[in-house]
């Protein structure tokens, strides 16, 4: 069998930089105590927006909590089924909660023509599925590059990537008591420059391999295909799966020990579910991957689907590999899917010049996705936690 290689794209200009205008958003719960002026209102949303130039700019919110999670409960319901999210109607979940988000400073972000936010999100807020929140024109994450972050103090704005631009690649497709990921193999072997990777798979990609190599400074970024499962009760309870066993976050923590100190660019959580956490650990693997040092996280917020998620890092690193900017970069994977350009052709799934993301999908695969990738289930999950750059 032949190689994968990394698929190659036109060079039309992916990235405008002189359009480049960053913010910083600010959004937190705040208990009501009697103040509001209805009786079914019972916390305030303070959003603060932040300019690159330190203008400041900031509303407040009445809001009731059960509606906010029942909208919120709702959206995850029509994203799980694959369903129309209704985008032209008002009442719709994905409209009202991007009416409580974003409304308020609607217009101040036009003006300033701001094209990427860091959003540091309150607990509680950082399960919003931002990328799938709509104005009733455009999604969220259609419109904008952003970043989530749980605090500020998480972010080392000043800190660059001391490694050598080397990828650290290491996925399982087997496992004993779970379904296989086929598909983990050509994620692997796709994504990023092959002369700047080093792959670990299945039986190689063990506990120590994760440790030992991605210990080694020459490493700017880590990438994780497995399954993995968040649980409530410590960092000892949950655990990503490697090709021989389980890796608990506890463990996956040794990492900034291991580090000396040199910062990881950006680590990737190619698996279910690695973007939620609970009081004990905010955003879960990606949330750990911050706090050992990394600059930036990649994790889901739901049970993804195999086919989209392998295909959406393989055109991802593509577009790291050009330079972009990560936030910008996930922005220009979106609008790759939401727009049609990543298709079914044959067994392949093309990119958007018609190049391979995945080959030789199998019937089943095919079925899964045939009906196309736009809706935001294949590409909303996806989260980028920590420096948007």
């Amino acid at each position: 069998m032949s190689q994968a290689v990394a698929p190659v794209y036109a060079r039309e200009s992916l990235f405008d930089s002189s359009r480049y205008n960053p913010a910083v958003l600010h959004v937190r719960f705040t208990p009501a105590a009697g103040r509001t002026t209805s009786d079914a209102s019972d916390a305030f949303l303070d959003l603060t927006l932040i300019s690159s130039s330190g203008d400041v700019e900031g509303v407040r919110a009445e809001l009731s909590t059960t509606a906010f999670r029942g909208q919120l409960v709702s959206l995850y319901r029509q994203l799980s089924r694959q369903e129309s999210l209704n985008v032209e109607d008002p009442s719709a979940p994905t409209r009202q909660l991007y009416e409580l988000m974003f409304g308020g400073l609607a217009d101040v972000i036009r003006r300033e023509q701001i094209t990427t936010l860091l959003i540091s999100a309150d607990r509680g807020l950082q399960a919003v599925p931002f990328a799938a929140l709509s104005d009733g024109q455009r999604f969220f994450g259609d419109r904008f590059a952003f970043a989530i972050t749980p605090s500020l103090a998480l972010m080392d704005f000043d800190a660059q990537p001391a490694g050598q631009d080397r990828i650290l690649a290491l996925g399982a497709s087997k496992f004993n008591g779970m379904a296989e990921l086929p598909l983990v193999p050509q994620e692997i072997s796709r994504i990023g420059d092959s002369q700047k990777k080093d792959q670990y798979l299945n039986q190689d990609f063990t506990l120590d391999a994760l440790l030992n190599q991605g210990g080694d400074a020459r490493y700017d970024k880590i990438h994780l295909a497995t399954h993995a499962e968040f649980k409530p009760g410590g960092p000892d309870a949950s655990r990503l799966y490697s090709g021989v066993g389980a890796v608990s976050m506890k463990e996956l923590a040794r990492l900034r020990q291991q580090r000396k100190g040199v910062p990881l660019d950006l680590v990737v959580f190619s698996a279910c579910r690695t973007a939620l956490g609970d009081e004990g650990a905010e955003l879960g693997f990606s949330g750990l991957a911050l706090q050992s040092g990394a600059r930036s996280a990649i994790g889901t917020l739901w049970y993804v689907d195999d086919v989209a998620t392998s295909a959406y890092f393989v055109l991802l690193y593509w577009y790291l590999e050009q330079g972009i900017p990560k936030a910008n970069a996930m922005q220009l994977t979106r609008q790759a899917f939401l727009r049609g350009k990543v298709r079914l052709v044959g067994d392949q799934l093309q990119g958007p010049d018609g190049q391979p993301l995945l080959t030789q999908l199998t019937s089943t695969q095919q079925r899964r996705i045939s009906d196309g990738l736009e809706n935001p289930f294949y590409w909303a999950g996806i989260t980028l936690m920590g420096s948007p750059q």
